[in-house]
């Protein structure tokens, strides 16, 4: 399995293990896809196989049982490729191109063709092709457009990002205004009209980006399409950053286009909303100390500009315990990543 597809791979694994009695669900098999995304588990069978252990074995017990797995699986596709192979060999020699027959000389008889026998054509097995497995086909369904905040909820949820300021086009009808006019003159001359209101929020997004951050690309990725898009926000700014956001923030998630943090914060003021969404040591498990003092700095100099700030974590809550996040979570308001999270995160910056 040296040449193996790993995506094809994963999904099988996934369900043999399921049904094994693993406690796998969507987001462990998310998880494990966005790893290979950012190109872990891909290069062979043994790299998927270490991913896979890393992510969804928590024992001992459970690493043996996907090396038995994973060697079942490897031993079905092996003699699944093998089948082919023994039928294109077995081709019937009637089904070569004929050679050419000698040129009869005019003295000789031609044989009668209804004389000659008719050969028989061989017969071969064909490959019979595996039953569908009703299981697997049902559930490949939970895996389409599933995301831990889906797209829709993300533009319902940036309608609530509001700062309205009545300085647009005087254009709306203000009926109150109009009949105070009339009692005070004692007849109707013009209606009286009001500006209409227009969404001032400013937005900055600060987004970690690679690292234990990579399974969760795909959902920044959609906070910032659906956020600069498809809101009303009037003006969002996106930082990315890795870890912590030091000296420098990038402009794209590659982080290669990379301007200074202070200039970003100088272009900002009290009316400024900051998410930053970042797990904070979290996925790792780890707690340490200069990464803690570092965003302690950082959060230090943003609220010298704004104190509408909130920290979005993708990692469970549960989680933060004895981690990195679980001291940052004293700075900051944090929230987990899910539908009420986010509605608190946004309460809480507008």
């Amino acid at each position: 399995m040296s040449n193996v597809n790993p995506h094809p791979l994963l999904t099988r694994l996934f369900y043999r293990l399921r049904r094994d009695g693993f406690a796998l669900g969507i987001n462990e098999y998310l998880a494990a896809l966005q790893a290979m995304e950012g190109g872990w588990g891909v290069q062979d069978a043994n790299a998927l196989k270490k991913l896979l252990r890393s992510l969804w074995c928590h024992s001992l017990a459970q690493q043996d049982h996907l090396e038995v797995i994973f060697r079942s699986i490897s031993a079905e596709e092996s003699q699944e490729d093998a089948k082919p192979r023994e039928f294109q060999s077995e081709s019937p020699e009637s089904s070569s191109s004929p050679k050419n027959t000698p040129p009869v000389s005019p003295g000789e008889q031609v044989p009668s063709m209804v004389d000659s026998p008719t050969p028989v054509p061989e017969l071969s097995l064909l490959p019979v092709k595996s039953s569908i497995n009703v299981l697997e086909q049902t559930e490949d369904r939970d895996f389409q457009g599933y995301y831990p905040i889906s797209r829709r909820y993300l533009v319902y949820s940036w309608r609530y990002l509001r700062r309205m300021v009545a300085d647009g086009r005087e254009d709306v009808l203000d009926v109150e205004g109009t009949i105070a006019n009339v009692c005070e003159q004692g007849f109707f001359l013009k209606p009286k009209y009001s500006r209409r209101e227009q969404n001032h929020a400013d937005l900055l997004l600060l987004l970690d980006q690679e690292g234990s951050m990579t399974p969760f690309h795909r959902f920044t990725r959609d906070l910032v399409e659906t956020a600069q898009h498809d809101s009303n926000i009037e003006r969002v700014r996106v930082g990315y950053f890795h870890n912590v956001p030091p000296e420098y923030v990038y402009k794209d998630p590659y982080l290669t286009e990379k301007v200074k943090f202070e200039w970003i914060l100088a272009e900002s003021d009290g009316d400024t909303s900051v998410l930053i969404v970042s797990d904070g040591g979290a996925a790792r498990g780890d707690r340490r100390s200069e990464r803690f003092s570092a965003t302690a700095e950082v959060l230090w100099h943003i609220k010298q500009h704004t104190k509408l700030i909130a920290w979005l974590n993708p990692v469970p809550s549960q989680r933060w315990q004895g981690s990195t996040a679980q001291f940052i979570a004293h700075l900051v308001p944090m929230y987990p990543l899910d539908p009420h999270g986010l509605n608190q995160a946004i309460a809480q910056i507008r």
